[in-house]
């Protein structure tokens, strides 16, 4: 049996900016995005989620505000090489 492959985690460093164009906190952006203020909270300090998580929520963005890049654009990979 292969060895399971490490899940790889990623960041939006530009994703405090985003939020704090649009909403005024965590909790005011989390029920827009649908999604729960721990999950902001750890984006916002910079800390890595799954790639799926970050791409959902930076296309709930996307399709509200129009951010005016791809959502793929803003994710950075922070597994090493």
């Amino acid at each position: 049996m292969s060895k399971k492959k490490d899940r790889a985690w990623f960041v939006c460093p530009t994703w405090g900016e985003l939020v704090t164009r649009h909403y005024a906190g965590d909790a005011e952006a989390a029920r827009a995005l649908k999604t729960r203020p721990q999950v902001l909270a750890r984006l916002r300090a910079g800390a890595p989620v799954a790639k799926a998580t970050l791409l959902k929520l930076l296309r709930r963005l996307t399709a509200q505000h129009g951010l005016g890049v791809p959502a793929h654009r803003l994710v950075v990979d922070t597994r090493t090489r």
